[in-house]
């Protein structure tokens, strides 16, 4: 995912992080938390309210989860 939104969204400088949320905690379910950005933060709302970049964000984020899924499809089917 980080790979991904790098083209499109300005990170955080350490973006890969860990929390204790119960919805990331299912072992068995691949899951992922995107913070896109705080309508108090200036910068953050000028991008949110931008359809261009919701656009291209909510792509990367679809190629992301494609590309993760393919991934994982075409190493099952080898085995």
């Amino acid at each position: 995912m980080v790979t991904q939104l790098k083209s499109t969204a300005r990170l955080h400088q350490h973006p890969l992080k860990s929390a204790a949320f119960v919805v990331l905690k299912a072992p068995d379910v691949p899951s992922v938390l995107v913070e896109l950005g705080y309508v108090t933060n200036k910068a953050d709302l000028k991008s949110l309210i931008s359809a261009e970049w919701r656009d291209r964000t909510a792509d990367s984020i679809v190629q992301a989860v494609d590309t993760f899924f393919t991934t994982r499809l075409a190493g099952a089917r080898q085995n």
